[in-house]
């Protein structure tokens, strides 16, 4: 039977897993990423030395534009120790093995079109919300990338204007962690996202909730009636608050009604699994994975 590796790349840590053709984790694990791009590579690349007698192929996932060929990851926005290699390369360079690496957004939006929310779609968009807010497009069944590789990059959506010293300056909606930052400050103290949804009742915590909502709102259906996909997925570790996806989805549906009638929005249901089982799902369709699933 053959097996695979399939590694996520967080800013926070990297996931990965040994899994067979039909996603089945083998084995898994974790550990805190490295911030110092040399350190990062010793320890990428040690991940990939423990399992390449045991895998078939590398499949890769993490922030950034990535070109699908090279691996190059030009995001200005990530760290330096995601953009310093080219990480197809570097294992290439020890091991003749299959790699893919892709965009995290976009193998999630993958890996819930074959195991999770997106099952039965054909045109899905998503938008993830965490340390930043992310997104991802499939059209009939196929990942679309854009011409840069950049396509379905919605945190970069400006949803509100304001005056900036005699100059227009354009706002984006914020992610989870720019509202839980704004809740922190407010009350003098750090608090989380559980805290936030369980003192809703708080006067001025559900006006910080519901701007931040709000704003959320018109990057999800700005990004509908852009692409007009048949479901939109919401994903992100908030994904998981069935709260929050009630009120987000009564915010978009208010303000864009005419979405209602043709345009699901759906939590997801892989949580940190989707984008391995994404990345795995890349390396299986790929020539040189050897699984035409």
């Amino acid at each position: 039977m053959k097996q695979y590796l399939a590694i996520d790349i967080g800013g926070t840590y990297i996931k990965y897993s040994l899994m067979d053709p039909e996603y089945r984790v083998l084995h898994e694990g974790s550990t805190p990423t490295e911030k110092q791009p040399p350190d990062f590579l010793r320890q990428f690349m040690g991940i990939v030395d423990t399992y390449v007698d045991q895998t078939d192929g590398v499949a890769i996932c993490m922030g950034g534009f990535i070109h699908p060929v090279t691996g190059e990851n030009t995001d200005f926005s990530v760290g330096a120790n995601f953009r310093a290699y080219h990480l197809k390369e570097e294992i290439n360079k020890k091991y003749p093995i299959p790699v893919v690496l892709e965009n995290d957004s976009n193998c999630a939006a993958l890996g819930e079109m074959v195991r999770g929310a997106g099952r039965g779609y054909q045109d899905i968009s998503m938008v993830t919300f965490g340390t930043g807010i992310g997104g991802a497009i499939i059209i009939n069944r196929k990942l679309y990338r854009g011409s840069h590789f950049k396509s379905g990059e919605v945190g970069f959506t400006r949803v509100s204007l304001r005056d900036g010293d005699g100059k227009p300056v354009a706002e984006g909606a914020g992610a989870t962690s720019l509202l839980v930052r704004k809740v922190s400050e407010a009350l003098g103290r750090e608090v989380d996202g559980s805290y936030i949804f369980s003192h809703l009742n708080h006067p001025y915590i559900d006006r910080v909730y519901r701007e931040w909502l709000y704003k959320g709102a018109m990057v999800i259906g700005n990004f509908a009636v852009t692409v007009d996909p048949e479901v939109l997925l919401i994903g992100g570790g908030i994904s998981e608050n069935e709260i929050f996806i009630k009120d987000m989805k009564e915010a978009v549906y208010a303000l864009y009604p005419h979405l209602e009638p043709y345009t699901a929005i759906e939590a997801c249901e892989q949580g940190n699994m989707a984008g391995r089982i994404g990345a795995l799902y890349l390396l299986l369709q790929s020539k040189e994975g050897g699984v035409q699933s």
